[in-house]
């Protein structure tokens, strides 16, 4: 286990560009230890912090954070104009903090700090994720599962208002506050709840919701509906009124846990996930098969190759076939 990690890996952990592999090393890297993890949380708050701040100043974040690593350089040979401030802080990087939010901001941080909640309101802070799935901890301590190629903006201000705005994929792991419901906003639907767990997915023809415990509101203009733990429902745009239907499977949870778990679950289904989480068009030209049913756990890590072998062998009677357009099961 690395005992340091430096600041730019985290950064490129935080914007979502690490590789699977580095983001597994930083994950065992701040759960090693308080210290990992306050160093972390303090990168992370620098990072929102200056790309609010720069939505205001001509620096991109990129120049931004090249000023702070710089200035975090020099800093070492000027010790005692930084310790009179911020001589309580564990980190050496940190005493440069105040000074490059200044430069990426202006005059903007002394506004935020003493102007208060006001000065955040209607902005949003944006988390992303590429080609790999991020876990962000909001600041009310609830936890999102950024799905890859999707993103999140929550209120600046959210201790005020649990707003989030959600494009792609995410599961939610909800910090109980009845006080401040906490509410997700996919086009034009709006799901509000108190504390739970729920998955949201959106894409070009539909919107599904799956709530794993608790309870949810779901609601698009004057419908809506309320779905409890194992219930879900799939919107479409053209939809008037809302089906609860029940969640059969955990396959929606795949990118959070690592693996497909498919109990009894219908052929079709388990290779519509496949098809999402490999990026490669699987189809079963045979309709036999479609409602096969499929026991099985798959790691997400194993290749697609090893994937249709254990496919193959649940299933003798279906042959596959990896052509340049895809895979096809007949």
């Amino acid at each position: 286990m690395k005992q340091k990690m430096s600041e730019d890996r985290l950064i490129k952990y935080l914007v979502g560009e690490a590789t699977v592999a580095e983001g597994q090393e930083i994950e065992a890297w701040i759960t090693a230890s308080n210290a990992n993890a306050k160093k972390f949380e303090d990168v992370k708050i620098i990072l929102e912090t200056s790309r609010r701040l720069a939505q205001e100043s001509p620096l991109g974040e990129a120049e931004a954070w090249a000023k702070f690593k710089k200035l975090r350089a020099d800093s070492g040979h000027q010790p005692a104009q930084v310790r009179a401030v911020t001589h309580r802080i564990a980190y050496r990087w940190l005493q440069t903090a105040a000074a490059v939010l200044f430069l990426i901001g202006g005059g903007w941080l002394m506004y935020y700090f003493y102007n208060g909640r006001q000065a955040l309101s209607g902005q949003w802070v944006n988390l992303k994720a590429t080609n790999t799935v991020r876990i962000d901890t909001l600041p009310d301590g609830s936890i999102v599962h950024i799905n890859k190629n999707s993103s999140i903006a929550y209120a600046a201000d959210f201790s005020a208002r649990r707003d989030v705005q959600l494009k792609g994929e995410a599961f939610f792991e909800v910090k109980h506050n009845e006080a401040v419901p906490f509410n997700v906003q996919v086009k034009d639907i709006t799901i509000v709840d108190i504390g739970t767990a729920f998955n949201v997915k959106t894409g070009k023809h539909n919107t599904e919701v799956i709530v794993e415990s608790g309870i949810v509101k779901v609601s698009k203009n004057k419908a809506s509906v309320e779905l409890n733990a194992l219930q879900k429902v799939v919107i479409r745009p053209e939809d008037k009124t809302f089906k609860i239907e029940g969640s059969n499977d955990q396959l929606y949870n795949y990118y959070r846990t690592k693996k497909f778990v498919a109990n009894n679950t219908p052929l079709s289904r388990l290779v519509e996930v496949l098809s999402e989480a490999y990026g490669v068009n699987i189809q079963i030209r045979n309709k036999a098969l479609w409602n096969t049913p499929i026991t099985v756990t798959i790691k997400l890590e194993d290749s697609l190759s090893n994937v249709l072998k254990v496919l193959q062998a649940t299933t003798p009677e279906m042959k596959v076939y990896e052509t340049d357009g895809g895979v096809i099961l007949k």
